[in-house]
């Protein structure tokens, strides 16, 4: 029997160019570029820079145009191209299937603004549109793009952060700032210097550093470890305490993990153990001694105890024995969360409420802050369910940090940028992994015929059969 008396049950394997056709590309072209191009400014251009270049972003004066981040408005405006598509409830339905969390994330962001509008006004809620809205709109338009091109975004990220740490470096050594450090439009004078590079705060980049500490042990070992200790010296300019003391704690435990595992399976060779402890000995020694005797991390070492600054991190709990029930269940306004501070500042030696978690419940009240706070955690659980260890590690450290400060109840692009690196390093992992043989395996649950191979995303629907499937082109021999 000829090969095409059976042609009706040869199935063509969908090949990946097939999926994002020229309609495809079209979808996703000019949302991914605007989306790429607001990254880009959320990753250089910080609130000081704004305010040093007269845009009253984070000043108390000015419209409330100029209170939202450049990067908003681009990665919005992709959002807007990406719905109106097409029938926009149908995009709506569509991309619902592909970021649900995102999605839900900007919904309920929206709903937490609209309702704060209603009862206190416009002002102080510019940061829910910066820091929360616009990373579900980001996530949205990233995970409609294929993984060449999300790929691009991590390398754009390392990048970019790579280009803060040699600036967090060089600022630290000549001892002056490329961006004035502000807090508001008012100078922050401190007895020890701290480099602000492009993220405008040392804290900020600190946050961002850790994070891409993490992200950089998916790359091939020539790449990660010079990477890793460029960034552990820039965490030192930047001067954060918990930042390099958690970024050295999970690394070391990563390293402990993977001995273990490689011990257990017998696979590591004695040489490579006491090769990688030699080297891992000489440039922590170095890297010590460099900082010591360029003075970098003079903040870190002379302050590496707990401190007042360490002790407020406890202190800010105190806060609850000021709030009222109805604040509970309400929220409160930008004028009793102030009047709320100064009680605070009265019986503590506090400052700041250095927790986003305590502001979003002071704005919010319980009902809203467990729908925001549940959502925020969903949405970054569903980008690392599936991802690499140490993309979880990013996700993780992110959170320990945020909750150190309150980068996510102000306006901040931290949000964003973790989302990027860890999309983006997805994509890097995946596209790393070589499938072990050209005859792909194809998945049959469901009724979809998809690629089983790690990182896949691509899914091509068929009905459900039972047959061997051929690699595309494969002819039956004539019988």
């Amino acid at each position: 029997m000829t090969g095409s008396a059976h042609s009706a049950f040869q199935i063509a394997y969908p090949q990946p160019a097939n999926n994002h056709s020229r309609y495809a590309r079209s979808r996703y072209g000019m949302p991914f570029v605007l989306a790429c191009l607001g990254l880009t400014l959320c990753l250089t251009a910080s609130d000081n820079l704004l305010v040093s270049f007269g845009i009253p972003y984070n000043s108390p004066q000015g419209a409330f145009i100029f209170k939202l981040h450049p990067g908003t408005y681009l990665i919005a405006l992709g959002f807007i191209f990406l719905l109106l598509h097409g029938n926009p409830w149908r995009q709506l339905s569509y991309l619902s299937g592909k970021a649900a969390y995102p999605l839900l994330l900007g919904g309920i962001v929206l709903g937490c603004l609209l309702y704060m509008l209603m009862r206190f006004g416009a002002a102080g809620n510019a940061f829910f549109i910066d820091t929360l809205l616009a990373p579900a709109l980001l996530a949205v338009i990233l995970l409609e793009a294929p993984p060449e091109s999300q790929r691009l975004v991590f390398w754009m990220a390392l990048g970019l952060l790579m280009l803060n740490a040699l600036l967090g470096i060089g600022e630290a050594l000549l001892g002056q700032r490329l961006v004035p450090y502000l807090a508001g439009d008012q100078p922050i004078i401190e007895d020890l210097f701290r480099s602000t590079a492009l993220g405008g705060h040392p804290l900020s980049n600190s946050l961002r550093t850790a994070v891409l500490i993490m992200a950089c042990l998916i790359l091939p070992g020539f790449l990660s470890v010079p990477l890793i200790f460029l960034l552990l010296i820039g965490l030192l300019a930047f001067g954060s305490r918990a930042a390099l003391t958690f970024s050295s704690l999970f690394l070391c435990g990563w390293g402990v993990y993977y001995f273990c595992k490689g011990i257990i399976r017998r696979t590591f060779d004695i040489r490579l153990i006491f090769s990688i402890l030699i080297i891992g000995s000489v440039l922590t020694t170095f890297m010590i001694a460099l900082a010591l005797s360029l003075g970098l991390g003079e903040r870190i070492f002379q302050n590496f105890y707990w401190d007042v600054s360490a002790e407020s991190r406890l202190l800010v709990f105190k806060v609850f024995n000021y709030l009222k029930p109805e604040d509970w269940l309400w929220g409160m306004g930008p004028a009793r969360i102030n009047e709320v501070l100064d009680q605070l500042k009265g019986a503590t030696p506090l400052t700041d409420l250095e927790n986003f978690w305590l502001l979003l419940l002071m704005q919010l009240g319980i009902g809203g802050f467990l729908l925001l706070s549940t959502a925020l955690l969903a949405m970054i659980f569903s980008l690392v369910w599936q991802a690499p260890p140490a993309l979880k590690l990013s996700a993780v450290i992110f959170l320990i940090l945020a909750s150190t400060n309150n980068s996510l109840a102000t306006k901040s692009q931290n949000l964003s940028i973790l989302v990027a690196i860890l999309i983006g390093g997805a994509a890097e992992a995946a596209l790393r992994i070589e499938p072990k043989s050209p005859n792909r395996l194809m998945n049959f649950s469901s009724g979809n015929l998809t690629p089983a191979i790690n990182g896949a995303t691509n899914q091509s629907c068929y009905p459900t059969c039972c047959i061997a499937i051929r690699p595309y082109g494969t002819r039956h021999p004539a019988k």
